[in-house]
């Protein structure tokens, strides 16, 4: 892993990555904070209009107030029209003196859609003339009227303040005036709150935006465009701020300059989609967005061609160095476009060449200097196992067991038989296994009823192809090390069988419940290290492990345990492998 982060490659990345990630961050960085400052200024811009705009309004409604109070402190008309006993005459030159007066007034502001005029004394309810109005809205309007000056509860809150109210489905500022005696009369003023947005309808919104007017709750008062529906409403925790803010509606991400008029409980805002709101910057957030990519694909491009011309070559030089190394001696570099490449590989092709015809002359060295230490270590078996035996025949003989001499000498003549016919030196595992036979068979004949045994072995795999004699000598170790004849009948199993696991894979087995064996010398005899003294009964097993060494390299493994309960085990996994003709 170290060296990987050490490469040619790995380094080249880091340097493209260091190059890259501050520029295209810049880039990126610059064109946010140019169009930050836009909507900065576009803010800016609006809020000083929604400021301006909403202290007018407050403005006009002062003066509104001060023309009410006026009328009901001054004014003889009104001074008249509230005193009992009048002729019909004089309640009617008082009452249009007064309406003539608001009608002025209301001619010169555009701010008021209504005055009324109300007289407890006659219970008569007078109204100035509201234009596009049909007669049942008015008559609304003058039942809702009626409503708040008869009931001291709702008129209360009137008369102090410009107060928010709806009526007949629209929503007014309403403000009542009184002159507080016993029988009061009454002046009012209804401001429509969608005309207080008049002086800002001339703004050019573009597609979605409005001028909208709302409570503190963030309740529209005003007719929304019908690109927001009824349903929209402004966030009640950021009306508060007097600025500009940004939220999404059903989907659409709109920007929102607002005002607050605290006396009026009401708040000014400009609602304008954010995709309108840049629409003149179109051309300029499209090169903010793509420029990067450009330089990014520029970049991209060159360390494509860089990797092509420079990297590859020494990637595919790498590769061909692995590829020796693991024994690929046909290996070739291709030609390079590049001088110095082709010249280097050249180098390494001239090279591989030379490696190759070496590597066959010390190949063939070895594989002859291999089969004479093979047949070497296979003449050592032959001899071990004869004495072994002689010596078996000698004790049957000393106790005049003529009969089982007999099959003793007959089994013996057919393991002389048995070696003289091996031509090779692999046979099948059946053909070890029968040979096995035969020597227990011999020390069966030797030992009765204090030694028994038991082959098993799958069918599949009896036709593998192994080592000759490879299971012999851990046999003849368990006989000669394992065996007590003051204990129990002295077992042995041989079994073989395929792996669950890996098909390709057979494991042989040689268990007793003998002696066994102590701890340091299983450490012993697992060690890949292994050898033997020269007197030493384990001869048998280094000969083996040479000999699997010789043949399967790293594919064989050899371990040794103890047995449960007691006892020896050794197990030997060896790949399947079959001569042609016998699977």
């Amino acid at each position: 892993m170290k060296n990987r982060k050490n490469s040619l490659g790995v380094r080249l990345i880091q340097l493209f990555a260091a190059i890259t990630v501050p520029l295209l961050s810049v880039l990126f960085a610059g064109g946010y904070y140019a169009k930050a400052n836009v909507l900065d200024q576009v803010s800016r811009s609006y809020q000083n209009l929604v400021n301006s705009n909403l202290k007018m309004m407050e403005s006009s409604l002062e003066d509104i107030t001060i023309n009410l109070v006026d009328i009901v402190d001054h004014d003889v008309n009104f001074l008249q029209f509230n005193r009992p006993g009048l002729t019909d005459s004089e309640y009617y030159f008082a009452r249009m003196g007064i309406m003539q007066r608001n009608q002025a007034y209301q001619a010169y502001y555009h701010s008021v859609d209504m005055f009324y005029l109300h007289s407890s004394v006659n219970d008569t309810l007078t109204l100035s003339n509201v234009l596009g109005t049909t007669e049942d809205y008015m008559d609304e309007v003058r039942t809702w009227i009626t409503n708040r000056v008869h009931n001291e509860d709702y008129l209360e809150p009137l008369q102090y303040k410009w107060t928010i109210v709806k009526i007949a489905g629209d929503y007014y500022l309403n403000r009542t005036v009184s002159n507080n005696l016993g029988d009061p009369s009454y002046i009012g003023a209804l401001i429509r709150i969608d005309s207080m947005r008049s002086p800002l309808g001339n703004l050019n919104l573009q597609s979605g935006g409005d001028v909208l007017i709302v409570d503190n709750e963030g309740n529209i008062l005003t007719s929304p465009s019908e690109t927001m529906g009824y349903d929209f409403k402004l966030p009640r925790e950021k009306l508060n701020r007097n600025s500009s803010f940004s939220f999404s509606h059903d989907g659409v991400k709109l920007f929102v300059v607002s005002s607050q008029s605290a006396a009026l409980g009401i708040n000014l805002s400009v609602v304008i989609p954010d995709s309108e709101l840049l629409q003149g910057l179109n051309i300029f957030q499209m090169i903010i967005n793509v420029l990067p990519f450009f330089v990014l694909i520029i970049l991209l491009v060159y360390l494509y061609y860089f990797r092509r011309m420079v990297i590859r070559p020494i990637l595919d030089l790498l590769g061909g160095i692995h590829r020796i190394r693991k024994g690929s001696m046909e290996t070739q570099l291709p030609s390079s476009n590049l001088l110095e490449f082709q010249a280097l590989n050249q180098a390494f092709n001239s090279m591989v060449v030379e490696i190759q015809d070496l590597k066959i002359d010390v190949y063939e060295e070895r594989l002859n200097a291999q089969k004479a230490e093979l047949k070497h270590l296979q003449m050592q078996i032959n001899p071990h196992f004869f004495l072994n035996t002689l010596n078996i025949i000698f004790q049957l003989a000393d106790l005049k067991r003529y009969e089982l001499v007999k099959k003793t000498v007959r089994h013996l003549v057919r393991y002389f038989r048995f070696m003289l016919q091996i031509k090779d030196n692999s046979i099948t595992l059946g053909q070890e296994l029968e040979h096995l036979r035969n020597y227990l068979e011999i020390q069966k004949m030797r030992y009765q009823q204090s030694f028994d045994f038991q082959i098993t072995v799958d069918e599949e795999i009896s036709g593998a192809s192994i080592p000759s004699l490879i299971i012999q000598p851990f046999v003849e170790n368990a006989m000669l090390h394992g065996i007590s004849l003051k204990t129990e009948t002295f077992n042995l199993r041989i079994s073989a069988v395929q792996s669950e696991e890996e098909a390709d894979i057979m494991i042989i087995e040689i268990a007793d419940n003998g002696k066994g064996s102590s701890a340091r010398k299983l450490q012993e005899l697992n060690s890949p290290d292994y050898t033997p003294g020269t007197e030493d009964g384990h001869i048998g097993i280094w000969n083996v492990k040479k000999r699997l060494a010789m043949r399967y390299q790293e594919k064989a493994d050899i371990y040794f345990s103890e047995n449960e309960p007691t006892g020896f085990r050794v197990r030997l996994i060896l790949p399947v492998e079959y001569a042609e003709g016998e699977r």
